[in-house]
């Protein structure tokens, strides 16, 4: 084991792309964890507000208002996201789905 350490901290190339694997799992973690936060945050406001008023969908701007996250990146985690559908006639128009 010491030997494998000792023979990619002699080599350059070996060092730096280890280095950069790392750095990339580490990003790949990180947006993971954001776009998972956001996804919460977007759904939490969905549920609470089919609740709370008669609407059944919601607006990417009202969903960008309520929650701080910028109007492109709600629709591109709802698109993705298998509980929250776009409505048919609204393209910027979110529900929960059951």
């Amino acid at each position: 084991m010491t030997e494998l350490i000792k023979s990619v901290s002699e080599n350059g190339l070996a060092s730096t792309l280890i280095g950069a694997a790392v750095i990339g799992l580490i990003g790949w973690l990180w947006r993971l964890r954001q776009n998972r936060k956001d996804s919460q945050a977007i759904l939490g406001f969905l549920t609470e507000s089919t609740i709370k008023t008669p609407y059944t969908f919601r607006s990417t701007e009202a969903i960008a208002s309520k929650t701080k996250i910028t109007e492109s990146r709600i629709e591109s985690l709802c698109i993705k996201h298998p509980k929250i559908q776009r409505s048919g006639k609204e393209k910027q128009s979110w529900r929960v789905v059951d």
